[in-house]
């Protein structure tokens, strides 16, 4: 089953220095995924906090795999989610807009 790949920010509202960014990787089957993050291409390893995949109480998973990140004006946050039932590869992008 195919992986719906959502990005929030952990708090409401305008970010701070130190935030968090989720990508919350829901219903997919089987088990194993592998969930990366990016900023502006390059690949983040540095601040990558991830769950276990969780049972859902079906047959299907979810995962949460957070980034820690100090958000700047035209930074481009994308979370790429590879999984057995995906062709390709699925990426999420997220950035803010920040006042000038």
């Amino acid at each position: 089953v195919q992986p719906t790949v959502n990005i929030s920010p952990s708090k409401k509202g305008r970010l701070q220095h130190h935030s968090l960014l989720v990508c919350h990787v829901s219903d997919f089957y089987p088990g194993h995924i592998q969930v990366r993050w990016f900023l502006n291409g390059q690949e983040e390893t540095a601040g990558v906090l991830s769950t276990n995949p969780i049972h859902n109480g079906d047959w299907t998973f979810q995962i949460l795999v957070m980034l820690e990140i100090t958000p700047q004006q035209g930074d481009v946050y994308t979370c790429q989610v590879e999984h057995p039932s995906l062709d390709s590869p699925v990426t999420v992008e997220w950035s803010e807009l920040l006042p000038d």
